[in-house]
C-alpha cells in the first residue's frame, strides 16, 4: 500500500537550528528517510523555507509508517495518507496507449 506523508516542523523546533544542516539533530531527524524493512520510501522532497518534507513510502503496514515517522511527529505535524498509484490503475484497465 502506498502512502503520501506530508512532514512539517517550524522554525523553532528545526533540528538544523543548533548546528546546521550537517548536524547530529538533523542527521537523527532525518534518519526514517533511509526506511526499514517493513517501510519503503519511494521519493522523499523537501521545502527547506517552509520547514516541510514530503515522501511517497510503501508498507503493507500502516502502524509500521507510523512508528517509522514517530521522531517527526514529535517536532511537528505530520500527515500520513493512503493513496493510489492511478499510473498503474489505468494500466491495469487496459487504458494505457503507450
Amino acid at each position: 500500500m502506498l502512502f503520501h506523508v506530508t512532514a512539517e516542523h517550524d522554525h523553532e523546533t528545526c533540528p538544523g537550528r543548533e548546528e546546521g544542516m550537517g548536524g547530529d539533530a538533523v542527521r537523527i531527524a532525518q534518519k526514517w528517510l533511509e526506511g526499514n524493512d517493513e517501510v519503503k520510501v519511494l521519493g522523499a522532497w523537501g521545502h527547506q523555507p517552509s520547514h516541510k518534507g514530503f515522501a511517497i513510502v510503501e508498507s503493507s503496514d500502516f502502524s509500521a509508517v507510523s512508528q517509522l515517522l514517530r521522531g517527526m511527529m514529535l517536532i511537528g505535524k505530520c500527515e500520513v495518507l493512503p493513496v493510489n498509484d492511478n499510473i498503474a490503475a489505468r494500466k491495469t484497465r487496459g487504458h494505457w496507449e503507450s
